[in-house]
């Protein structure tokens, strides 16, 4: 049985869906819960459906983007709690999606800011507590971009296929401190982006189905619950690795509906 007593869990994007979902799976573990975000008002919010009596959980207001920003946050994290055992980075920006001819430089700098340079300036601040303490999870989220793509994704695919390859390379690099640094890359999962998407066209929530071997579309537990494994000591032994929940969808060949099935 999974169990995480008094480790210390650093989310950022903790106030986006996946970030709180992961966040509450955590908590019912037994986890201390850090969120991190830019917006009080929505940590506020998050923090009081999350933990209301506030006795396992707190928020930090930063930009992930801003290596000071993170640096003071880790000082007042460490000087609260001393140290950081978990951390699980969520935090995205808003979608560039479009023709590539049509992205604006602003554009693509704003997304690797948060989803790529934020991941690694995470890692870096908060990756300092567990190499003095030899010990420490992280899981960096990607996505089923990284495996099998459609068009006008260029951007947020550039973002999440960097976390990937820095995520492996930092799980070889920082794996004899005792570290594990996997990715996790939701397919179509129902969050508030892909209910937008799915109200745009009645046919597109068939169209995922039909694609999907498991014939659903994930929920926000099919995520937190393969974090919670990843970060939890029944892991400890996988490393550098990414999994992809999807229903099967990247893995998908064929060419008929598994909805006629």
């Amino acid at each position: 049985m999974l169990a995480l007593p008094n480790r210390i869990a650093v989310i950022t994007g903790g106030a986006g869906a996946l970030g709180l979902a992961i966040a509450e799976t955590l908590h019912s573990l037994g986890a201390h819960i850090i969120l991190l975000g830019r917006s009080p008002e929505k940590m506020e919010q998050a923090l009081a459906q999350l933990d209301p009596d506030g006795k396992r959980s707190d928020y930090y207001a930063c930009d992930v983007s801003d290596e000071a920003s993170l640096a003071r946050v880790y000082s007042q994290a460490i000087s609260t709690y001393s140290k950081v055992d978990i951390l699980v980075t969520c935090a995205a920006a808003p979608a560039a999606s479009g023709k590539l001819e049509d992205i604006r430089m602003e554009q693509w700098r704003s997304v690797l800011a948060t989803d790529l340079d934020g991941v690694f300036l995470s890692c870096k601040t908060f990756g300092r507590s567990m190499i003095e303490q030899r010990y420490g999870r992280i899981v960096n989220l990607t996505s089923f971009h990284d495996v099998a793509t459609y068009p006008f994704r260029s951007v947020y695919n550039a973002a999440k296929s960097g976390v990937e390859g820095f995520s492996r390379a930092l799980a070889v690099e920082w794996g004899h401190y005792g570290i594990t640094v996997n990715t996790v890359a939701p397919g179509p999962i129902l969050t508030p982006r892909t209910r937008w998407f799915l109200s745009q066209d009645v046919n597109n929530e068939a169209g995922m189905l039909s694609r999907t071997p498991n014939v659903r579309i994930g929920d926000l537990t099919d995520v937190s619950s393969t974090v919670a494994f990843l970060v939890s000591d029944e892991a400890k032994h996988i490393n550098a690795q990414q999994i992809v929940v999807d229903g099967g969808w990247t893995k998908n060949a064929w060419w008929g509906r598994h909805t006629d099935l």
